[in-house]
């Protein structure tokens, strides 16, 4: 019997194999391997469930202790473990020892996986290397890649393009003394570093700094100064070579959407890929697609079993040509810890349909978690992790069962095509809104559109790798054919990005996870209710005469129509509950927006007209927040200073929206060229702000307090230049009651020559202090203990490098008395007040 591999793949393939236990699911595998036995069993083998988050639960608390508390966590695990054994072989029946038995197993793993976490801790963070790093020592080390340099986030002052590389320090000097090492660090440089590949060895030097506890790197170095490169030989050499030729020959392609999409899709390189659409795959659920995944080596894997099969290769010879198949993929597209977990989820797909045991799936699932998480307890804080176990989940536990349950309403191919995104985007959705509170609303129609093409990009683009280094001539007809699926892809994402409503808002954090959970149960509870039976039925039984054209029973109407109807009041509840669409109306008095690493303040002036402080990095962010505040007039745009995270967004204020005004400070005597191209974009002249500058937009009075006109510091002799942090306009604002303090990016220093050069400020009360320097330490604590705010807020990136805010900072806030709100936790947010209170609401969507 003849199995195509042909859209909707391996995926199809899977589902059509363990679909509800039929009975008939083996005979295609039988056929193929030879295999014969009895029907597959159910897919509810959950025994090591409980295995599998004894051993997440234990990673995830393991990497967060010191190396000593964890080893120390397994010894006592291991005492335990070896009672429980005694009690098992004393008693030889009765509660205890099923109790015993029961959590044997459990406890086993987790004593492994402690050990397994304390003992890379100690290794990562022993000897002199942990001195270096608590005292941020400059040192200068010779490292080895761990992955491919990524671009990170541009330089905040600069602008200037910056890469991340995660390497292996092999040894360091440090005041003279040479050191070896086996410590994962995060080097930060600039595009000096973009050539660095996995494998290479590199030396740079730079003072390291302790990143937070369970951080996948143990330190963050950061440095001005261009490697010393030596690319890898060998396989990884090759690999590197590979990438890099079918790089070239996508971009030959000359398509643009198409030759960006198609490194991304075969190899997960996605340096090529537009930001637009880029962008557009996010807001439709398509990002999976530019990273390699589960899926994408099932259909290699399996593509080449069942090649081996038609070529009567044995089944051993068959197997091992799979593996090696899918042990050199992840070598080109990378093994770090997100493509081997990719791999080995994937891996179990296609053992559901070549072993022919429907027991197999959910049992290996678990045993993979274990297994991985044994060997790298850092992913159990991964979000890719948990997205691919999420996604696994929801094929093996709901994929066969929505199929059937679709086969009642819409043809077989078609409900494969809807089951297979859709299982895994219900049981995916509650961690996907921890990462992006929006619900992309075309994500299943995206999906299933897209669907068809991916395992002919996978297949016949890895035929065109392999092509463009060994034979370039015979590369261009599967490369065009590989990039004309891409290209499909792409205007799937573009259409329905495009399409009116394509992201809902939706509450952020725990409780829209929590919320997100429970509209997925009662989503998933309808699709199986449609099927009208329940989901272990056996497919040969009959329906019960009681049920409708498509099998519905009038009790599993009355539920379906109960879970829609929740579904309906759970969507408008978020649309219009309150607290979130009020801030968007008239009650609003100043919000901060999350612009990322930067920082965006506005203060409403009217109706939908507002002074903007700051428009961090980002013109797409503070678009977003200005449209949701519904700001169409900018009466004043404040750039505090010179830096790229507090003017590269200004774009937007002009975008769409009236500008009648733009303010700066820099420590440049001239008119620094960033303020000049914006000022003539918008058609404005810029003021430069200094002590003494103020003015009035409608209810909003402001006064400049800082910097000194004369950009010289304040002191009691010799005058110095101020630095551009120094330089920051610092403003103090009334408005509806309240007085704020905007800070800037002032350090210590120019903090303390603003109390001397300014005493009234001490006897102000400030209501609202904006802290300076994203809460760096070099922003001090004198403002906050001088002031002693209501309120302090903070703009600052989540997980952002820097260690921004500081806990010398944080401490010092909480000292002074204040209140702390940060976009890093709270996305946008806005502030007002209700009587004598401060009331700080997130925006939708944040």
């Amino acid at each position: 019997m003849h199995h195509p591999l042909g859209a909707p793949g391996a995926a199809a393939a899977i589902l059509r194999y363990v679909r509800d236990g039929r009975k008939h699911a083996g005979s295609v595998t039988k056929k193929i391997l030879g295999a014969s036995g009895p029907p597959a069993p159910p897919l509810t083998e959950l025994r090591l469930v409980p295995v599998a988050v004894s051993a997440w639960i234990t990673a995830a608390a393991a990497i967060r202790m010191p190396a000593p508390a964890a080893c120390l966590a397994g010894g006592a695990g291991t005492a335990v473990l070896l009672f429980l054994l005694a009690v098992i072989v004393v008693r030889r029946s009765g509660t205890i020892r099923n109790v015993a038995a029961a959590v044997l197993a459990p406890l086993a793993v987790a004593v492994l996986v402690a050990a397994a976490a304390g003992t890379t801790l100690m290794h990562r963070t022993g000897g002199p290397v942990q001195e270096s790093i608590t005292g941020q020592a400059v040192i200068t080390g010779e490292f080895r890649a761990l992955g491919d340099a990524r671009a990170g986030t541009p330089d905040r002052f600069s602008g200037d393009s910056r890469y991340l590389v995660e390497a292996q320090l092999l040894s360091f000097t440090h005041d003279g003394m040479r050191s070896s090492s086996r410590t994962p660090v995060l080097v930060i440089g600039d595009s000096a570093y973009a050539g660095i590949r996995l494998g290479d060895s590199f030396s740079t030097s730079g003072p390291l700094a302790a990143t937070r506890p369970g951080d996948r790197m143990a330190a963050v170095l950061r440095t001005g100064r261009a490697p010393a490169h030596t690319p890898a030989a060998g396989l990884y050499g090759m690999a590197a070579d590979l990438r890099t030729n079918f790089a070239e020959r996508s971009a030959g392609l000359g398509r643009t959407d198409a030759a960006g999409l198609l490194p991304g899709m075969v190899l997960g390189d996605r340096t090529a890929l537009p930001e637009d659409l880029a962008a557009a795959m996010t807001d439709t659920g398509l990002t999976h697609l530019t990273a390699v995944s589960g899926a994408n080596c099932s259909y290699l894997m399996a593509f080449i079993f069942l090649l081996a099969r038609m070529l009567r290769l044995p089944r051993l010879w068959a197997a091992a040509a799979g593996l090696a198949a899918l042990a050199a993929f992840v070598l080109v597209v990378r093994p770090d810890p997100s493509v081997l977990r990719a791999a080995v989820m994937g891996s179990i797909g296609t053992a559901a349909v070549l072993t022919g045991r429907g027991k197999v799936p959910a049992a290996l699932l678990c045993l993979c978690v274990t297994v991985l998480l044994a060997a790298d307890p850092w992913l159990s804080g991964s979000y890719a992790f948990i997205l691919s176990v999420c996604a696994t989940a929801g094929l093996i536990s709901l994929g066969p069962r929505f199929t059937a349950a679709l086969e009642r309403v819409l043809p077989h191919p078609l409900a494969v095509l809807t089951a297979v995104p859709l299982a895994a985007q219900i049981i995916c959705a509650p961690v996907l809104i921890l990462l992006q509170p929006q619900v992309p609303m075309y994500s299943l129609p995206a999906n299933i559109a897209a669907a068809p093409v991916v395992p002919m990009v996978t297949i016949v683009g890895m035929a065109a790798v392999i092509l463009a280094s060994v034979l370039p001539a015979l590369a261009f007809p599967p490369l065009w054919a590989a990039g004309t699926g891409t290209g499909w892809v792409a205007a799937v994402a573009r259409f329905f990005a495009e399409a009116p409503g394509a992201l809902l808002p939706w509450m952020s954090g725990a409780t829209g996870a929590a919320l997100m959970a429970a509209v997925s149960a009662v989503l998933a509870g309808g699709i199986l209710l449609l099927g009208g039976k329940r989901a272990g039925q056996p497919a040969g039984e009959r329906t019960p005469p009681s049920t409708g054209q498509h099998g519905l029973t009038c009790r599993s109407k009355r539920w379906l129509a109960a879970g829609a109807a929740l579904l309906l009041a759970g969507t408008a509840f978020l649309w219009w509950r309150p607290g979130v669409r009020a801030p968007m109306t008239t009650d609003w008095t100043a919000a901060a927006c999350d612009v990322g690493q930067g920082d965006a303040m506005v203060i409403r002036t009217g109706p939908a007209a507002a002074i903007v402080i700051d428009a961090g990095p980002d013109p797409r962010a503070l678009d977003s927040c200005l449209d949701q505040l519904r700001i169409d007039t900018v009466d004043l745009l404040v750039i505090s200073h010179v830096h790229a995270d507090h003017y590269g967004g200004a774009e937007a204020t002009g975008d769409g929206r009236k500008m009648h005004g733009l303010a700066f400070s820099s420590a440049e005597t001239e008119l620094p060229r960033q303020i000049s191209s914006l000022a003539a974009g918008f058609g404005v002249a810029p003021q430069r702000l200094s002590r003494g500058t103020h003015g009035q937009s409608g209810a909003v009075q402001w006064q400049v307090l800082w910097p000194p006109a004369d950009k010289l510091s304040v002191g009691s002799g010799a005058g110095m230049h101020l630095t551009e942090n120094d330089a920051s306009a610092v403003l103090l604002l009334q408005t509806a009651g309240l007085t704020f303090l905007f800070a800037g990016d002032i350090e210590e220093d120019a903090a303390m020559r603003l109390l001397q050069s300014t005493p009234a400020l001490r006897d102000t009360r400030v209501d609202v202090l904006k802290v300076a320097h994203h809460g760096a330490r070099n922003g001090g604590a004198a403002l906050p203990a001088a002031l002693r705010p209501k309120l302090a807020l903070i703009s600052v990136g989540a997980e952002n490098t820097y260690g921004h805010p500081s806990r010398n900072t944080l401490e010092a806030l909480e000292a002074a008395g204040a209140q702390i709100a940060r976009t890093d936790l709270l996305g946008s947010f806005t502030l007002r007040t209700e009587g004598n209170r401060l009331v700080v609401e997130r925006l939708p969507g944040s």
